[in-house]
């Protein structure tokens, strides 16, 4: 079973927002008081792959700095961003996504926008802010489905053309 996982932090890199999309149970949003070490664990326990963008280098890291919590000590860990690089392509998520085809309602946005949002929702109670982060939050995290299959299918391709 996979999970496909992405965090928003704060400007301290405080974790604010973490999704995670399991295969058979759907996309699981928490935030704020709701991210601790026992949810996480929970929601990923039966997780053989995780798969991020980048996450070996920022997500996974920080989970485990201010959880506690090693995911790639339980699962595999699927990092789409090192996918791409032997690939050969360049860019970052929301380069790969446009490339692809893969479309979001928050196109424009990126990570300092999150943090915005976040410090307008803690600061001055604005829901609305909230639900723009999680909508965020939630396309980083389901179009990494999107990016798996197109780098999949890249990586076939290539493999035929070798053969």
């Amino acid at each position: 079973m996979k999970a496909y996982l992405d965090i928003e932090t704060d400007r301290h890199g405080n974790i604010c927002v973490i999704g995670i999309y399991i295969e058979q149970k759907g996309f699981i949003q928490l935030y704020g008081d709701d991210i601790t070490t026992d949810n996480v664990e929970t929601i990923i326990r039966k997780a053989k792959t995780v798969v991020t963008f980048n996450g070996d280098v920022f997500d996974l890291p920080v989970i485990k700095k201010y959880l506690n919590l090693d995911i790639k000590a339980k699962a595999n860990s699927l990092d789409l961003f090192k996918e791409k690089k032997k690939l050969g392509i360049k860019g970052g998520l929301k380069a790969l996504e446009k490339m692809f085809g893969i479309t979001r309602k928050t196109e424009g946005m990126n990570g300092y926008d999150a943090i915005k949002l976040w410090e307008s929702y803690r600061k001055y109670g604005r829901d609305e802010a909230l639900n723009l982060l999680l909508e965020y939050n939630r396309e980083d995290v389901i179009n990494l489905i999107s990016l798996e299959n197109c780098l999949e299918n890249l990586k076939e391709n290539h493999y035929d053309r070798v053969i």
